[in-house]
């Protein structure tokens, strides 16, 4: 009886740094598709050891379209497929165009659940942390970016590939059947907002405060600043949040974001037009 094929540790975490390199040779017929072979070339050398036309028959399975977000969820395709792999190099009844087929429905939902993770979360909380410290004056906010962004990748990649590679084709059925990844999604994003959110205040700016104004009576002088007898009386940095709101207002409208631009300097040029009838550069 023929012992049984078994991916080594150190094989199965080759697959997965490979799996970084997905878009190296990127190309418009099959996006990550060399890039992904390259990735498997360790898992097919170990379940056909000198064999090198049986290794160039398996390889040429996956020199085909392939394009999905290949670093922090999309590893989960390549443990799943390292597992169908090893199975098949052990007689298992699982055909190329199977695990093709199961690796071509998997591409566009963790493509979809991978950039909200990193683009959409991960890189704007982690930024707008990481710029607050650089704007004031800390040169670790850079670094401390670079490397956090970099730990929650691996991380996250790593344990997304082994759980494929431990769990098959199962893993990604109990994973969104249960409900786990889009609890974590929205637990991350409401996270997400609030620190982008308590961000406003800081970032930006709208300031009447050269908007005073001075009457002479029986009683001596009365002075009244907008910014500070109005705005700042109701709630401070009230402008702010308007500015925000007006934006997200627009945004849900389908106003393109030049045109927003185009409005920012509009209301730009005139709040400046506005600070020097005041005499601010008298």
């Amino acid at each position: 009886m023929a012992e049984e094929k078994k991916l080594s540790k150190a094989t199965l975490v080759k697959n997965w740094l490979l799996t970084y390199s997905s878009e190296t040779c990127y190309n418009y017929e099959r996006l990550q598709g060399l890039g992904n072979t390259n990735a498997f070339v360790p898992v097919i050398r170990e379940l056909y050891p000198g064999d090198e036309a049986k290794q160039a028959e398996e390889l040429k399975n996956f020199l085909v379209f392939y394009n999905t977000e290949p670093s922090w969820m999309g590893t989960i395709i390549n443990g799943i497929t390292a597992a169908m792999e090893e199975k098949r190099a052990n007689g298992a009844e699982i055909t190329p165009d199977e695990v093709t087929t199961l690796r071509s429905a998997l591409m566009g939902p963790m493509a979809g659940i991978g950039d909200t993770v990193s683009q959409s979360i991960a890189y704007p909380v982690l930024a707008g942390i990481c710029i607050q410290l650089a704007l004031a004056g800390n040169f670790a906010g850079p670094i401390i970016f670079e490397i956090a962004y970099k730990v929650l990748m691996l991380g996250l990649g790593y344990n997304m590939y082994m759980l494929g590679y431990n769990k098959g084709r199962d893993a990604i059925v109990d994973l969104l059947s249960t409900g786990v990844i889009n609890k974590l999604l929205d637990a991350v994003s409401i996270v997400g907002l609030m620190v982008v959110g308590s961000m406003t205040a800081s970032n930006v700016k709208l300031d009447l405060s050269f908007m005073n104004f001075t009457w002479a009576n029986a009683l001596g002088d009365i002075e009244f600043n907008v910014q500070s007898g109005v705005f700042d009386a109701l709630l401070p940095g009230l402008l702010p949040l308007l500015v925000v709101l007006a934006t997200w207002a627009l945004l849900r409208k389908k106003v393109k974001p030049l045109m927003l631009i185009i409005i920012m300097f509009a209301l730009g040029f005139l709040l400046v037009g506005i600070k020097g009838l005041c005499g601010a550069y008298a």
